[in-house]
């Protein structure tokens, strides 16, 4: 089981919170997304996407940004978190508009995480 310290990174979370985070990554392939986490933890959006990030950082997760259009609720497509939006003229997978800004698209993460963690 891999270790991720809290300690300077995260010092928003209380003993309490990391003992959630730890059963909650408990097991190998787990999958969240931040407004989950958010909830499961009971702190702010911009909290839980700072766990998630850090988690990243670490190689613990595997961040992905998922591709919303407004042709559907479901996402459309996904990359990796760390290579930022996708290049414009895109390509919608499922209606094959071309989109050509990021008003018609919206944005969200997915933490893909491989092996459990416990959070110190």
């Amino acid at each position: 089981m891999a270790q991720f310290t809290c300690e300077r990174k995260l010092d928003f979370l209380n003993p309490n919170q990391k003992q959630k985070l730890s059963r909650r990554f408990r097991s190998s392939h787990e999958k969240i997304m931040p407004h989950e986490l958010a909830v499961f933890l009971g702190v702010k959006l911009s909290q839980a996407d700072a766990i998630l990030i850090a988690l990243d950082s670490a190689g613990l997760c595997n961040m992905r940004l998922l591709i919303f259009h407004t042709c559907a609720e479901a996402h459309m497509s996904s990359i990796n978190f760390g290579i930022g939006f996708p290049p414009l003229p895109w390509k919608c997978p499922e209606c094959g508009q071309t989109i050509d800004n990021y008003d018609d698209m919206s944005f969200d993460m997915v933490a893909l995480v491989p092996e459990p963690v416990e959070f110190i």
